[in-house]
């Protein structure tokens, strides 16, 4: 986070850094106390490399802001006691935000946002939430989107103007019955909670549009909604190297053609790469909020084992967002499919050229374990 959040009583003058409804003394309600006005209190400089902290050397500096409170911060820029620490959101459309998570899953989806402009809403706004859950699985095993992220979102949502009966959840479960997938994944008590709706993706009109050489069935809920944003789980992909905001959306295409795509990809009649990177020209544009609370590692998007990551991305290029993701994730071999994606137009890949903000791409970056071997899988 590049703000600080206490949680306050001011009746008893007692304040918590992690979320505290109540107050534990007098029971009364809490309120939430945010400071931006940052500067630099003291440092230390670190050169010993950990599994968390590869790159080297890196600074840990503390923080206080306006109202006495303090944290510490990691970067491998330098400043001096007594600087102004600021983060400023970006204007680029190709911005790619890094949020760390705290406590308060609201805050963060918040700050991602942020950072990369804002989303303008109002309550005629028809809303299109596209999350991971092509797997009846829980959250903690990082094969399905956090519902803790989706939760944060709709409340951002709401709380600017959106009205909950315009805000759609939808997927589709490639492997299991989606009720099993909805319950154990918390996304149906997160939808009934919340007071907006769920559609199942198979369940939905679809209509033929051209994709690359092939044409292929698309649901109609991409242009029936005024906003669409995707909210992929960040994962290792045994395809795609890395599974994020063009994998994600792959599921508005219906599952007859991607088994037809996947048997066209085994005979080498197709690349699959090029035809994720077809499928991301043909569907409008949309927003991506990645969430990394708990990716997955390994081997991917379903077998691998949980990666404690910690960070929601946020980016208005689906390209960026998935090549930040790459850079992060410290992989040897950087996924076909961006190169591809950019010679196409579909946005920026080289990571030189994306704005990041937020938090330091190398103070975030750490190893995360490719995925190895080969997957039939019933979709992409």
């Amino acid at each position: 986070m590049n703000r600080t959040i206490r949680w306050v009583c001011w009746k008893c003058n007692y304040k918590w850094v992690q979320p505290v409804e109540k107050c534990v003394y007098c029971k009364g309600k809490t309120e939430k106390e945010i400071g931006r006005k940052l500067k630099v209190i003291g440092f230390t400089n670190v050169k010993v490399q950990s599994v968390m902290h590869p790159i080297v050397p890196y600074n840990i500096i503390l923080l206080e802001d306006e109202h006495g409170n303090r944290m510490p911060k990691k970067t491998l820029k330098e400043y001096k006691i007594g600087d102004s620490y600021e983060v400023v959101p970006s204007k680029d459309e190709h911005a790619v935000s890094i949020t760390k998570i705290k406590y308060d899953f609201d805050e963060a989806v918040d700050e991602a946002l942020w950072l990369i402009g804002g989303i303008d809403v109002d309550k005629s706004k028809r809303i299109l939430i596209k999350p991971s859950i092509m797997a009846s699985s829980y959250p903690y095993l990082g094969a399905v989107t956090n519902p803790k992220v989706v939760s944060g979102l709709i409340d951002y949502l709401v709380l600017r103007g959106a009205a909950p009966e315009n805000i759609v959840v939808a997927e589709q479960c490639l492997y299991n019955k989606m009720d099993d997938a909805l319950g154990k994944s918390g996304f149906g008590e997160l939808c009934k909670e919340k007071g907006v709706r769920f559609v199942d993706i198979q369940k939905s009109d679809f209509e033929e549009i051209q994709v690359g050489q092939m044409k292929v069935k698309v649901s109609t809920l991409v242009k029936e909604n005024d906003l669409i944003i995707n909210v992929p789980v960040l994962k290792t992909h045994l395809i795609f190297g890395i599974a994020g905001a063009l994998e994600n959306m792959s599921r508005f295409v219906s599952v007859e053609n991607l088994m037809q795509i996947q048997v066209l990809a085994q005979s080498k009649a197709i690349d699959m790469n090029e035809a994720i990177v077809q499928l991301g020209k043909a569907l409008p544009k949309y927003i991506t909020l990645g969430d990394g609370s708990v990716g997955m590692q390994g081997n991917g998007p379903l077998n691998g084992e949980p990666a404690f990551l910690n960070y929601l991305l946020a980016s208005r290029d689906c390209v960026s967002h998935d090549a930040v993701f790459a850079a992060l994730g410290m992989f040897v071999r950087k996924p076909k499919f961006l190169e591809i994606a950019e010679k196409e137009g579909l946005g920026i890949a080289h990571i030189d050229k994306i704005p990041v903000v937020g938090n330091e791409l190398n103070a975030v970056s750490k190893e995360i374990k490719p995925a190895t071997g080969s997957l039939l899988i019933k979709g992409m």
